[in-house]
């Protein structure tokens, strides 16, 4: 049923939504297309309509006037859950003075251009007090918010990604990934290796862009609705219900790292297509958390595109394009990609070690919420942690605390919704499988029955319902992170043999 605002708010949406567009198009083409050299002028301009959009929206007349608006919209309409996730978000900004966010976004605009110098020299010090400024803003711009107590600054930013998790929730969700996952990975480790050498082998850029249209084709994505484009670290935008913007790597010796972005990517795209049309420029849209997003893409990334139905749909086309290949099996292209091993690469790392990878940041995390962090001191910390739950240290600083973007632009809170997102995906697909043959669909390259069983089971709520609410009802039972681990322990099994040693 279309949403019916009064004027007044229709009006405020629909302005809002052009400072968006008009943001998101000068943002994406900042991590893109755009000339390095134009970046600060391009970053004063985004810090400009940033704060254009933030004084609309917390104007105390027009607060005064959602609030009414609020209270006289029927209990059970949407119209009014639309507007009360709003005024959620109106209620942590509305106190911060305009000037100081403007200087909020024009340190995190400034911060990713000194974090890609610094990633490019490899030297953490380039970045360092970009860093300290951006976390420091960000912690700062909590304080305003009258849920602020002085105490759960990391409370507040796992919330602002999740809508509803705080530092204890978290807690226990990554006691239970390191009570089942570390012996487990272990074993693992222990186990006879799987030879990836043949992963590694050189594929030029070109070609793979040329294989990746051929994923998109599979996909079924769009290209009225849907871009592709390269950067430096993959990521989404949404422009609308029908202009989303998807981006990956092409990396030469590590072809499956671009393939698998794209499906990464693809998944979030999903979440914008496939939401109710009449949701576009709505709080329905705006307020996905994080963690409901990385539900659709770590589902899309591990559960199809790991897949052997996924691969073996693929496998001739694979051969033509790729003749390095034209000497491996099937089964050895899949073991190749599921294949685990202690990596330094968060986004090249494989799906049973990928939650420690997290599991690292969040402990960092908690210093930086705190206030005890050390980041004289952090790419150290960062190494320790490497050894201390993967046994390998990076050698640099690019392979090391600056391969990730995240923490340039303030967002501390962020990376927990990767492993949250992947238990959510796990319980999903585990519904999913009883509803219909997951692994003839893929086969068979029908991808469309993933698709629409995701669009009305998960995707068409947009944020009208949470994701664990959503994970709950689809599976009939309570979250259960036990679900993921015992996913990853039955699949790795299999894989490395171990119930034959």
């Amino acid at each position: 049923m279309p949403l019916h605002f009064e004027p007044f708010y229709q009006n405020l949406i629909d302005t809002l939504a052009a400072y968006h567009l008009a943001y998101s198009t000068m943002a994406t083409d900042q991590l893109t297309i755009a000339p390095k050299k134009g970046a600060p002028r391009v970053n004063q301009a985004l810090a400009l309509l940033a704060r254009a959009a933030f004084e609309i929206e917390n104007d105390p007349e027009n607060i005064a006037k959602i609030r009414d608006y609020a209270q006289r919209l029927p209990q059970s309409s949407l119209e009014k859950q639309e507007v009360e996730l709003r005024l959620r978000q109106i209620d942590d900004q509305e106190a911060i003075p305009a000037d100081f966010y403007q200087e909020l976004i024009q340190t995190r605009a400034d911060s990713g251009v000194a974090w890609h110098e610094a990633k490019e020299q490899a030297n953490y010090k380039l970045f360092q007090p970009h860093l300290e400024k951006v976390i420091a803003n960000t912690l700062k711009a909590q304080t305003y918010s009258p849920r602020y107590n002085g105490t759960n600054s990391y409370d507040l930013a796992l919330d602002a990604y999740e809508a509803g998790m705080d530092q204890k929730q978290y807690d226990e969700f990554f006691a239970v990934i390191k009570e089942e996952l570390i012996p487990f990975i272990a074993k693992v480790q222990a186990a006879q290796p799987i030879d990836t050498t043949k992963m590694n082998q050189v594929i030029d850029a070109e070609r793979q862009a040329k294989f990746a249209q051929i994923v998109m084709d599979y996909l079924q994505a769009d290209p009225e609705r849907v871009y592709l484009s390269t950067t430096e670290h993959p990521f989404t935008e949404f422009f609308s219900n029908n202009d989303v913007r998807i981006t990956t790597r092409y990396i030469e010796d590590n072809f499956l790292g671009g393939i698998l972005s794209i499906v990464h990517e693809y998944g979030h795209a999903l979440y914008s297509l496939n939401a109710n049309p009449d949701y576009d420029k709505t709080m329905f849209i705006d307020a996905i958390g994080s963690g409901a997003h990385e539900t659709q893409s770590r589902f899309l990334e591990n559960h199809i595109g790991r897949s052997k139905a996924f691969w073996s749909y693929l496998y001739p086309t694979l051969i033509e394009h790729f003749p390095e290949f034209k000497d491996t099996s099937l089964d050895e292209l899949i073991a190749m990609i599921n294949a685990s091993s202690a990596s330094l690469i968060r986004t090249e790392a494989d799906e049973l070690t990928y939650p420690l990878h997290i599991l690292i940041r969040y402990e960092i995390e908690k210093q930086m919420a705190n206030g005890t962090l050390d980041y004289d001191h952090l790419p150290q910390l960062w190494a320790d942690l490497y050894e201390q739950y993967l046994g390998i240290r990076p050698s640099n600083d690019q392979e090391g605390v600056l391969q990730d973007i995240h923490w340039s632009d303030g967002g501390i809170g962020y990376f927990p919704t990767y492993a949250l997102g992947s238990a959510y995906a796990a319980q999903l697909y585990e519904a999913m499988e009883k509803e219909f043959d997951v692994d003839q669909a893929l086969e068979n390259g029908h991808i469309e029955k993933v698709v629409n069983w995701l669009k009305e089971n998960v995707q068409q709520y947009g944020a009208q319902k949470t994701m664990r609410q959503i994970v709950e009802e689809v599976s009939h039972k309570p979250f259960d992170p036990h679900v993921y681990t015992n996913y990853l322990k039955n699949k790795y099994t299999k894989l490395y043999h171990l119930e034959e040693q």
